[in-house]
């Protein structure tokens, strides 16, 4: 019973502006029976459909966390704050997360917001898998955005699929692990080699065979590919054309493959963070919890290790597609909202601060704002409207 949640993944999906981070999360949800439609996705989908699917999903892509369910595995898809400026805010919802998907479009390349995000990733060994979109746009062309990301994000990048099919006629990827390593078309080479190189360079023994044998099958290579993404020293990159809905059910079997799961016990002592707050005009305070270690169930008390105060647990909802369940329960691992901590702030720690990674020192604001009120009347209506703040 320990670790029934070991199977689940924490993902968050960062995008420069534009990269199609909207589109790609929505084919995620639409793929996991999340949401109902998506307009008709093979003709391209019309403008008036797009509107309808933002009113729709409303509230699930906006919100802090969606559960959907994969290959039976429950994923959690943290959404990431939109802009980098506010890295404090990055830096806390990147703590929630056990891997990452980083989007890049084929068109544009590199962006310099994309720098950032990588950096911050790398800065807490977050494994990430690399998503090329737009494969389908005239411009689009894989290999020299392969190469730009080796130059300026990693050389541990291996592309584990080719792309077939050029700009305007992208017909999806094929898989470059799967066993069958005898269709060997020109057009397939760089890709493998870039894969085979990367891999090999993580390991000696591997490094001899491939020199003796000038090739080597998937079976040998996955293992050191699963550890070096793991250590986050290897990023898988996929390519894809998530407007028409192809490469997205690729990208979800990688995050399941490839994404590690959360670690943690049920039955340790409470150990979370909060890493997201909302205001609910019916409910109050929402706080959005990742919970290292324990369990939390409606009505227990949690101690609130930041502040030094307690709080009682009222409801803890998860959000699923278009609805909130009341789950009753949130156990290490896991992501849900909770309901009745009304004095928590983000970043706060709930239980004991041992499980809970590592924050950098958030930088020193450098201004500070004076509010004078006009008359002594609307006093109280500005400490009311700070404390909310």
């Amino acid at each position: 019973m320990g670790h029934q949640q070991q199977a689940m993944r924490n993902v968050g999906i960062f995008a420069h502006v534009d990269a199609g981070k909207t589109t790609t999360t929505e084919q995620m949800l639409f793929l996991s029976g999340h949401i109902r439609s998506l307009g008709s996705v093979d003709s391209g989908t019309s403008q008036t459909d797009w509107l309808d699917v933002e009113r729709e999903r409303g509230i699930s892509v906006r919100a802090a966390v969606t559960r959907i369910m994969w290959n039976e595995t429950p994923v959690n898809l943290v959404d990431t704050p939109g802009h980098v400026d506010f890295l404090s805010e990055v830096e806390r919802s990147l703590r929630v997360m056990d891997g990452a998907v980083l989007i890049i479009s084929a068109v544009e390349g590199v962006q310099a917001q994309t720098e950032v995000i990588w950096q911050a990733l790398r800065e807490l060994s977050i494994p990430t898998l690399i998503y090329i979109n737009k494969m389908d746009r005239v411009g689009a062309d894989a290999l020299a955005v392969l190469k730009q990301i080796g130059r300026l994000l990693s050389h541990g990048v291996v592309p584990v699929q080719a792309p077939e099919g050029a700009e305007g006629d992208f017909a999806g990827s094929l898989d470059l692990l799967a066993e069958d390593g005898t269709v060997q078309a020109d057009w397939i080479s760089p890709y493998r080699d870039m894969m085979v190189e990367a891999i090999v360079e993580q390991d000696e023994e591997l490094t001899f065979s491939y020199l003796e044998d000038g090739d080597l099958p998937a079976a040998k290579l996955l293992p050191v590919l699963e550890e070096g993404i793991r250590r986050s020293e290897l990023f898988p990159i996929l390519f894809g054309a998530s407007k028409r809905g192809i490469g997205v059910k690729e990208l979800m079997d990688a995050v399941v493959r490839f994404l590690p799961p959360p670690e943690g016990s049920e039955d340790a002592p409470v150990s979370g963070v909060v890493f997201k707050m909302e205001k609910d005009p019916a409910m109050g305070k929402i706080a959005y919890v990742r919970l290292y270690d324990g369990t939390i169930r409606n009505r227990d008390t949690l101690s609130n290790f930041t502040r030094d105060v307690q709080d009682k647990v009222t409801q803890i909802r998860r959000v699923h597609g278009q609805k909130t369940e009341d789950i009753g329960l949130l156990k290490a691992g896991d992501i849900a909202a909770v309901y009745g901590l009304n004095r928590a702030r983000i970043g706060d720690i709930l239980g004991s601060p041992d499980r809970v990674p590592g924050e950098k020192r958030l930088a020193v604001p450098l201004l500070t704002v004076q509010v004078q009120w006009r008359n002594e009347a609307e006093y109280p209506a500005i400490v009311a409207a700070f404390g909310e703040l």
